[in-house]
């Protein structure tokens, strides 16, 4: 599966992802049901934890969309520990130099690529598929860009073998430029502009998130070049259905 969602991104394909907020594998069942390509545990803001995490991967690979985690750091022991619970990829935050995230990855990689320790687990099938995973495994890795730093240092990431995408985060990245929240800002269009040519050079997908449950939003997107998008969460898009309970009490 990770192997199906980096052949789309190597592609330029564009790959629309859920995002879970919450840590219920029903909510994640009924979100990976909705035909996305892949779905994100979000362990940075959201409150999933390490033990919920197995049974959502289940749920939405079950789907057949790849289970995707934002790690809350760029922790590599977490990382492996999500790895060998049967995450397919890692959107690793606040991602700002090229040679971290090199030191990072390889935590996440086999040797020889890599010095992942080898364990029994979910991820090969408390070894029944241990051959083939130690051979062919490698997960899908996401770098987040959302500092001044990291926006300057973008094609140095970009051009890591190991990167599949850039993913900006928007409102972090424009609070560290000094506009926080001015998403029209030319201090943020312009790094945007950066990273978006870094990942074009380096043949990376192009990454960001579209908050509202709003599918011309997306369109618009996918029209701009972005092709890694997370579209709404959980917990926005069920509100903005139950919002509308104010329009009928008025």
């Amino acid at each position: 599966m990770p192997a199906d969602l980096r052949a789309k991104l190597r592609a330029g394909t564009p790959t629309i992802g859920g995002w879970l907020g919450t840590g219920s594998v029903l909510v994640a069942d009924a979100v990976a049901s909705c035909g996305f390509d892949w779905v994100a545990i979000d362990m940075e803001h959201g409150t999933a934890g390490v033990e919920d995490a197995a049974g959502i991967f289940a749920a939405i690979q079950h789907r057949g969309a790849a289970a995707m985690v934002r790690l809350p750091s760029a922790d590599p022991f977490l990382a492996r520990r999500l790895l060998d619970a049967g995450a397919d990829g890692l959107i690793v935050p606040v991602v700002e130099d090229a040679a971290a995230f090199h030191q990072f990855a390889q935590h996440q990689l086999y040797p020889p690529a890599g010095r992942r320790g080898v364990g029994l687990a979910r991820g090969n099938l408390w070894g029944d598929t241990f051959q083939d995973t130690f051979n062919n495994f490698q997960p899908v890795l996401v770098a987040q860009i959302e500092t001044k730093k990291g926006a300057v240092n973008a094609d140095a990431v970009a051009a890591l073998d190991e990167i599949d995408a850039l993913f900006i985060g928007p409102y972090d990245l424009s609070a560290d430029l000094g506009v926080a929240g001015k998403l029209t800002d030319p201090a943020l269009t312009d790094a945007l502009s950066k990273v978006k040519a870094a990942c074009q050079e380096h043949g990376k997908a192009y990454g960001g998130h579209q908050v509202d449950p709003d599918p011309a939003a997306l369109k618009r997107m996918i029209e701009d070049g972005f092709r890694f998008i997370a579209y709404s969460t959980d917990i926005i898009a069920m509100r903005s259905v139950f919002a509308a309970i104010q329009n009928v009490k008025s």
